[in-house]
């Protein structure tokens, strides 16, 4: 099973191809810091887990040429029969707005040891050309990347705009470097906002409100990613946002099969964005 945290952060940290260019322009996100609180959903009895707590803080800026973003998550998780697993686990990047470059550092540690250190770099002469990660962490590690291949913000944006467009099902090949199963084929269902008037929601709605974010409605977004180079028929894990228009997740839910995990707004601050 994959590392609770490193799949969270990895699907998080989760561009301009296919069929929504034009709409896709239209498509602003919010330069925003987030801190969310992450509890137990549920677990079934075979997972062990008994309870889990932590946070994520989730940073995203526009800087005129490219976008940045970092995920800093801390996880403890509980088990029935005694123990506790403490995980950190951080990600940064840099994405070029014109698709063409892509810069990527990853830290993950389990009970103060580390576990995996990523680092490294794509650039490709167009946007949606084919193109190779070359990594310096670990040292001289390749991976080959497909034409169409997106990075993470140009997929937020394409998803969004697919929603916005009526559009159900959106389906995408998206690297990010966050792990080596990367490139990820990740299969989205686009829906309705199903939870705009349960406390939960409403809470949400607040704290995005008090950072001067505006009242914006929401679809639920169930994402499914498979390791592009895996034969298993099942998804390495699954993630459900409910995603604002601005690209600010008011709620997530991080499916690993055997048990999942809540994420909601504890604090919500809006950054500048520069003049460009």
């Amino acid at each position: 099973m994959k590392d609770a945290a490193a799949g969270l952060a990895a699907a998080l940290a989760v561009f301009t191809a296919g069929g929504f260019a034009p709409s896709a322009e239209a498509i602003e996100l919010a330069s925003h810091r987030a801190l969310y609180k992450m509890t137990l959903a549920n677990a079934t009895r075979g997972s062990g887990v008994s309870g889990a707590k932590g946070s994520m803080i989730y940073s995203f800026k526009d800087n005129c040429e490219g976008w940045t973003s970092e995920t800093n998550v801390k996880l403890k998780l509980l088990y029935a029969e005694g123990g506790e697993v403490n995980t950190t686990w951080s990600f940064a990047s840099w994405e070029a707005k014109d698709g063409k470059s892509y810069r990527f550092r990853i830290r993950h540690t389990r009970d103060g040891a580390v576990v995996e250190k990523l680092k490294g770099t794509v650039k490709r002469s167009e946007p949606d050309g084919a193109a190779t990660a070359e990594f310096s962490s670990p040292k001289d590690k390749l991976i080959r990347l497909p034409g169409g291949t997106l990075f993470p913000t140009r997929h937020l944006i394409d998803l969004i705009a697919a929603g916005e467009g009526g559009k159900p099902l959106f389906s995408r090949t998206v690297f990010d470097g966050a792990s080596l199963d990367n490139p990820y084929e990740i299969s989205a269902v686009i829906g309705k906002d199903k939870g705009v008037g349960s406390a939960r929601a409403k809470a949400a709605r607040a704290k995005i409100a008090a950072a001067g974010l505006g009242e914006m409605p929401a679809r639920h977004v169930r994402m499914a990613f498979f390791a592009s180079r895996s034969k298993k028929p099942e998804p390495e894990f699954e993630l459900g946002v409910d995603y604002r228009p601005d690209g600010v997740a008011r709620m997530i839910h991080q499916d690993f099969g055997t048990f999942a995990i809540d994420l909601l707004p504890d604090k919500i601050e809006r950054l500048q964005k520069p003049e460009c």
